[in-house]
């Protein structure tokens, strides 16, 4: 999917997801932190999103990342194909994030795989009402999570559990990109 394609269908997703969840653009500019001028130029496809902007605003809605990025309202699917994964990258720090498990399983479990640059920090604020627990499992590289301020650094295999009811950062201090994956259960 082209960049202007996919601005244009996470702007209109993330309006979709607005207008379900029944906020005027002032509502969730006032929840999220984030202008009601920045929002609107997402939601039209005027504007790329960064992980931070979707991070606050998806936090305001009590929605996940996927919901916005995943770009399905289709029924349940058993299988994702490499090629029909969703990509997304952050056009602020390269941070790249694809979905790779099936769209709206049954399970309740999503599966991204995250390349985050050599350099690059992505900060998420605290999540709503409806936090989550995650697993990351580094496959190479090395990173450090911020959990609130509470630093844990994490190299090739470690496997970490965390919740999304703090602010989270992920940060690559290295010279090398990171890889891993983060899996996600909702209940």
């Amino acid at each position: 999917m082209a960049r202007d394609e996919l601005n244009k269908a996470i702007g209109g997703r993330l309006k979709g997801l607005r207008v379900s969840a029944g906020l005027t653009l002032n509502e969730l500019a006032a929840r999220s932190g984030v202008s009601r001028a920045m929002i609107g130029r997402v939601e039209r496809g005027e504007s790329s999103a960064t992980a931070v902007l979707l991070g606050k605003v998806c936090a305001a809605m009590d929605v996940t990342l996927s919901s916005v990025i995943g770009l399905s309202d289709r029924p349940p699917e058993r299988l994702a194909r490499f090629a029909d994964q969703p990509v997304w990258r952050d056009p602020e720090t390269g941070y790249r994030r694809r979905h790779a498990s099936a769209q709206n399983v049954s399970s309740g479990i999503e599966i991204i795989v995250v390349d985050l640059p050599a350099g690059a920090r992505v900060s998420y604020s605290p999540w709503g009402r409806r936090a989550y627990t995650q697993q990351l499992l580094m496959l190479t590289g090395k990173i450090s999570v911020y959990i609130d301020l509470k630093c844990f650094d994490l190299g090739e295999g470690d496997c970490f559990d965390f919740d999304v009811m703090r602010a989270v950062t992920f940060e690559n201090q290295n010279d090398v990109p990171a890889k891993y994956i983060v899996i996600i259960r909702h209940k």
